[in-house]
């Protein structure tokens, strides 16, 4: 009983409407934006693909900015929505506005990657703490009455959106240590230099002088390593997740450079904030 009292009252005092919220919800309406931007959507969903007709027939697809407008029209009406998510005004509107372009986007794409996957998890999950959220603009910071039980619905949500994330680095991680080339420090030049999908040419020689040393070896093995610290930081003190944040856009930010995965950093990036920061 007194555990969950500690807890009560940690929730009741905690803020997590502040500006670092405005930079998060930027970055994961940034990726979305992006995928928009670059691509029509015909590119983004392609109807003759297996699975295509179990993946876009539920009844839910009727919600489906998608299917109810005309592509033209859609597409402009979401960019529009994901720019007023990214200025930080009106969240409890832009809030709804963007999980609908999320939820939209995720039942149309046919193909798409890791950071699709989360910039939509996390439109959701932020819903709590933002509808919650009193600000016009969330730029700016907020300073809420001390121990209200308004304030458990947002910090009971961020608790949850810590999970996930957590999740993410734990499930990365283990997963890794199933496949014998990341046991045996080999994964970083297979994937590296394969002939699709790893790393531009530019990058190949240095990637292939780096990977095929024995550096190479404790480098595979550091990424399970700083996987697993990141999925264990949910429980680090909170200074030591700070400290953890440049590393890990870093790490994500060479992750974009050898595979082009731009959007898949921007929503990361867009994750750590609310994981090691808030």
């Amino acid at each position: 009983m007194h555990a969950l009292n500690a807890l009560i009252a940690q929730l009741k005092a905690g803020n997590c409407h502040t500006p670092l919220l405005a930079y998060s919800r930027f970055l994961l309406a940034l990726c979305f934006l992006l995928t928009l931007y670059f691509n029509d959507l015909a590119t983004l969903s392609v109807a003759d693909m297996p699975g295509y007709a179990s993946h876009h027939s539920a009844p839910l697809k009727y919600l489906n900015l998608f299917y109810l407008l005309p592509a033209g029209i859609a597409k402009a009406i979401a960019i529009a929505i994901l720019l007023a998510t990214m200025s930080g005004f009106l969240p409890r509107i832009t809030a709804l506005l963007h999980f609908w372009v999320a939820f939209s986007l995720y039942n149309y794409i046919t193909i798409m990657n890791g950071g699709d996957k989360i910039a939509y998890l996390f439109a959701l999950l932020l819903l709590p703490v933002c509808l919650t959220d009193p600000r016009l603009n969330q730029w700016k910071p907020h300073n809420p009455a001390p121990h209200n039980s308004l304030n458990i619905i947002p910090n009971l949500a961020i608790v949850f959106v810590k999970l996930q994330a957590a999740w993410v680095y734990i499930d990365a991680g283990t997963a890794k240590l199933a496949n014998s080339q990341w046991r045996d420090g080999t994964a970083l030049y297979y994937y590296t230099s394969h002939y699709r999908l790893g790393a531009p040419q530019w990058l190949r020689s240095l990637n292939e002088y780096i990977t095929l040393t024995s550096a190479g070896r404790v480098l595979n093995w550091g990424v399970l390593a700083f996987e697993l610290l990141l999925g264990i930081a949910l429980f680090l003190p909170k200074r030591f997740r700070k400290m953890l944040f440049i590393p890990a856009v870093v790490f994500h930010l060479l992750i974009a450079v050898n595979f082009g995965l731009v959007s898949f950093f921007i929503a990361i990036a867009g994750m750590l904030i609310l994981y090691l920061l808030v």
